[in-house]
């Protein structure tokens, strides 16, 4: 008799990934074949001319449309396995529907010997480690999770640094300010430096880039991320910015959306997210403290950054929350 078979959804995930960059790879090199073809004669005198006019266009048709059905055929495969990874899903909460329900029936479900049922709890945690390999995965990637996921409230504010020294204006001190309004600041602490910098890093080494030691790190009026423990949202989030993709581009690209398209219509998607900003009408208290007030990030977009792999595909640099500066004078 059959042992049956075992579904991964990670696994599933993950040949997707491959699938999607598979497709920007041979994308990528029809591109290059075109480029390095187009426009070049196939041969010269009277008979050249005659097979330049004959045969051109079908070459430049097959490299154009076979390398654009070739990448079809694996994205194709990789929407197929996205779509049976979010299928799994269901199915999963459905279970747990169902063994809720049987939890309060008189009738429970049979095991016989040697058969297992994975329970809620069971379900849950294989659900959990799918979502903490993929945050592992994207740690590698670039900063996203760590800036912007990883970092405490005080490493958020910390990143916001303190404000520029005021100037006096008709005797009284007056606030430098960004073209938005906000409080211009500096002593900006990256939190890829991780807990408690000051007690390891000494003088401007406090204030530099973990990732660009060269230069200072920075930051701009707003020092945002997600909650604590909502790593499924950055999941899905980084998901759905992943489909907003061009594959006719190869460099860097920005990518931003609503809350709504990553995350569905129904819910308080805002209250997923966390982030600070120094208070522009009162930016220091009397003792010298400064004031951080939370941002509130109903109408947000979330902004995310991609980078060429170097392998036909693109990996994430950073993914962040931007709020709507009207709902946060």
């Amino acid at each position: 008799m059959s042992g049956g078979f075992r579904i991964d959804p990670e696994a599933l995930g993950r040949a997707a990934d491959q699938a999607h960059a598979h497709a920007d790879r041979v994308e990528q090199h029809g591109r290059n074949l075109d480029a390095r073809t187009r426009g070049k004669l196939l041969g010269k005198g009277r008979l050249g001319q005659i097979v330049q006019r004959a045969v051109r266009p079908v070459l430049d048709s097959m490299i154009k449309d076979m390398s654009k059905a070739m990448a079809g055929g694996h994205r194709s495969i990789g929407h197929g396995l996205e779509i049976t990874r979010k299928n799994l899903d269901a199915a999963e909460e459905s279970i747990r529907k169902n063994l809720r329900h049987h939890a309060r029936d008189k009738d429970k479900v049979e095991v016989k010997l040697g058969q297992s049922v994975l329970g809620e709890e069971g379900l849950r945690d294989q659900y959990k480690r799918r979502v903490a390999t993929r945050i592992a995965g994207l740690r590698k990637q670039g900063h996203g999770p760590q800036r912007h996921l990883d970092a405490t409230d005080d490493m958020l504010k910390a990143r916001l640094g303190t404000p520029v020294a005021p100037f006096m204006r008709d005797g009284t001190p007056t606030y430098h300010r960004s073209a938005g309004g906000y409080i211009q600041t500096r002593n900006k602490i990256d939190p890829l430096h991780g807990p408690d910098p000051q007690k390891r890093l000494q003088g401007d080494a406090l204030y530099r880039d973990a990732e660009n030691p060269t230069e200072r790190h920075s930051c701009g009026d707003f020092s945002t991320g997600f909650k604590p423990g909502e790593d499924e949202a950055f999941m899905y989030a980084e998901q759905h910015a992943r489909s907003l993709l061009d594959p006719s581009v190869s460099g860097p690209q920005p990518i931003r959306f609503s809350l709504e398209d990553a995350w569905g219509k129904d819910g308080d998607h805002h209250e997923r997210l966390r982030g600070f900003y120094v208070d522009p009408a009162d930016p220091v208290d009397a003792n010298g403290k400064v004031n951080y007030k939370p941002v509130d990030f109903r109408g947000a977009k979330m902004f995310a950054y991609f980078k060429p792999d170097n392998h036909g595909g693109y990996k994430l640099s950073t993914m962040f929350p931007e709020p709507d500066p009207a709902r946060n004078p």
